[in-house]
């Protein structure tokens, strides 16, 4: 059998007086005698003692019944028992009344007979008749007329004790279970008076007197009625060691199917998935448990350091329903015993609060959208504060414009582009100033950069370094080679010029022009003969091809020069010869050989000439010219 550790109160037939109802109504009656009216019976002083001023007193003539009657101000109350003080000494008089609870107010009175003064004796002038009735009318009615006179009621004082129906307690403070049926309970305990409400009982079963659900609670309920929420249902529960009774038997609703363990060292946690706030914990244990020892319940926000949580409850004995507040992930229970052999049987754990985003008897409310965390489970306000960019009670208000972060208290960026920014992140809205950078604007331009969102350089600035804003050089007096110096070293040399203030001329011997404006490098490599980044070298191979070739065209001059000279040496020989024969006066053959003579040594000159000329042609304009060239470039170089 179950042992069932949530309170339960056994609902008896005659329930203790609560709360005198009596202020709460009027009090009227058959006749009046003197100044003996019926409001005086429930006023001070609480006593047998009359006088007419303090006793209620019908009239003495009548021979028709006498009644004394109280109606309720609010309507229906559930009477739980009345307390008459009759006047001392005239018992005889009170001899046969009758009490009555009542809806309507018609005499004789028509409704539940709560007690009818039995005959033989006289009745007792102080006495206490149990009603537990509902009823908006008090009758005391009497027919038994007075040995001289008709029927008589004098009363000086009556105490009507119960509830306005639909509450209980002391002070009839509480509200009775909406599963109650009409939603009415008994004022000394709360439990249903009509039956109850099967709507989250468990299989729809309750018991009929006590409306307590019997084999426990649909989902997310929990509590004797069902009335609470329970944050456990949604929970992850675990029980150490593991059995074949797992922990999620434990937050099922059931109270029939129980977790079960044992060992030297066992613990049962429930991780509630959020941080929640938590009222109250209501444990359901089976039969097998250690029971002697020191019962621990610990609240922490992680799973692993629960031994250096709150403790929540730590005693002798098995909890039963436990009060709380406290704001926490998991909750952990120790039994006794750790350490050498311990048992535990938990069929049910039900723990009030609600969800993170609720509020409210069963959380069928929703805390303001921006509250920083669960708002308070009565009134819903934001208990732990707003979230960034909202302030109020309710966190209803968002933050002045150019006000942002938590309680508004952040400012935006004086670099945004919009003076107004993101009220939760500041972030600003439209981007930011020239300049800056970051969602909040509040970074200024990497190293060698400027302007609109930072994305401009400072190209020429002697080592990259310019105001962040509009890109002016740090040094203005100069520029990185490749730039026209000016204060944003931002010009590059036109094509054809390099280096410092673009001052040096790209060379000619460069394959496609321009040159590299900063460093006047041949970008496209260099013309035939020549290399290095700006084309001034000449190739070892190029400078021996001119010398084997400028050797070759001296030897050939020389030659020619050669031919020459032995032609104009053998003319003048046989020149002179033929000068010698003129001499000697052979006229006839010297006058042969002169007319012969002088066209063959033209034609020898001629040419000699000619080839002489071609030579020259073919070969000093063209490929000397050539090698002078290459020459020349290479000492300049």
């Amino acid at each position: 059998m179950l042992l069932l550790l949530l309170s339960h109160t056994v609902v008896l037939l005659t329930v203790s007086a609560q709360h005198n109802l009596t202020p709460f109504g009027t009090a009227t009656q058959s006749s009046n005698h003197s100044i003996g009216v019926p409001q005086n019976a429930i006023k001070p002083p609480v006593s047998n003692a009359y006088s007419i001023n303090s006793c209620s007193h019908t009239g003495i003539v009548s021979k028709t019944p006498a009644w004394w009657m109280f109606q309720f101000s609010f309507g229906i109350a559930f009477i739980t028992d009345i307390t008459i003080y009759y006047r001392e000494s005239y018992s005889y008089r009170m001899d046969g009344f009758k009490l009555y609870v009542s809806n309507i107010s018609t005499i004789p009175p028509d409704g539940y007979l709560c007690y009818e003064d039995p005959d033989p004796g006289l009745p007792n002038i102080t006495q206490t008749i149990p009603c537990n009735q509902l009823g908006q009318y008090v009758i005391y009615y009497d027919t038994k007329p007075d040995i001289s006179y008709g029927p008589i009621i004098e009363l000086c004082y009556v105490a009507i004790y119960g509830c306005r129906k639909g509450f209980w307690g002391s002070n009839c403070e509480k509200v009775c279970s909406e599963y109650c049926i009409e939603r009415h309970c008994y004022p000394g305990n709360g439990s249903c008076i009509f039956g109850c409400n099967t709507d989250y009982c468990l299989h729809d079963i309750c018991n009929k007197f006590t409306g307590i659900c019997t084999d426990g609670c649909k989902e997310r309920r929990t509590g004797d009625f069902c009335t609470k929420y329970n944050l456990a249902y949604d929970s992850s529960v675990l029980i150490n060691p593991n059995s074949s009774y797992p922990g999620s038997l434990a937050n099922d609703g059931s109270k029939i199917s129980c977790s079960k363990t044992k060992g030297p060292t066992v613990t049962f946690q429930v991780d509630l998935k959020e941080e929640s706030i938590v009222t109250g914990v209501y444990i359901l244990f089976g039969e097998h448990n250690t029971k002697v020892g020191s019962h621990t319940l610990y609240a922490s926000n992680t799973s692993n350091s629960w031994k250096t949580g709150t403790i929540l409850f730590e005693e002798q004995f098995l909890p039963t329903g436990i009060n709380v507040s406290a704001v926490f992930r998991y909750l952990t229970y120790v039994p006794p015993s750790q350490g050498t052999s311990a048992e535990l049987e938990v069929c049910e754990i039900g723990i009030l609060g609600c969800p993170p985003s609720n509020y409210g008897t069963v959380c069928n409310k929703l805390c303001p959208g921006n509250c920083n965390g669960p708002c308070d489970l009565e009134t819903g306000k934001c208990i732990f504060g707003c979230l960034n960019g909202w302030i109020g009670n309710n966190c209803e208000q968002a933050c002045q414009d150019g006000k942002y972060g938590k309680n508004c208290l952040e400012t935006c960026s004086g670099n945004c582009v919009n003076p107004q920014c993101n009220k939760m992140t500041g972030e600003c809205i439209g981007g930011c100033n020239d300049g800056w950078l970051d969602s909040n604007c509040t970074q200024k331009c990497p190293f060698g950069k400027f302007g609109k969102n930072c994305s401009e350089f400072c190209h020429g600035c002697i080592s990259h370094m310019c105001d962040h804003v509009n890109g002016i050089c740090d040094n203005s007096t100069a520029c990185k080679p490749g730039y026209v110096y000016d204060k944003y070293c931002n010009t590059t040399c036109r094509n054809g010029l390099y280096g410092s203030n673009c001052l040096q001329i790209c060379s000619s011997f460069c394959l496609h022009a321009p040159c590299d404006h900063r460093t006047g490098d041949c970008i496209y490599g260099c013309i035939l003969g020549v290399h290095g980044t700006n084309c001034m070298q000449v190739s070892v191979k190029t400078a021996e091809r001119v010398i084997d070739v400028a050797l070759r065209i001296g030897l050939f001059i020389g030659g020619v020069l050669l031919g020459i000279l032995i032609t104009v040496a053998v003319c003048f020989v046989i020149r002179k010869k033929r000068q010698s024969k003129k001499r000697q006066g052979k006229d006839n053959v010297s006058k042969k050989t002169q007319s012969q003579d002088p066209q063959h040594y033209d034609d020898v000159r001629m040419e000699n000439v000619s080839t002489y000329q071609d030579l020259r042609m073919e070969t000093g304009t063209n490929e000397y010219d050539q090698i002078s060239q290459i020459n020349t470039a290479y000492d300049n170089h």
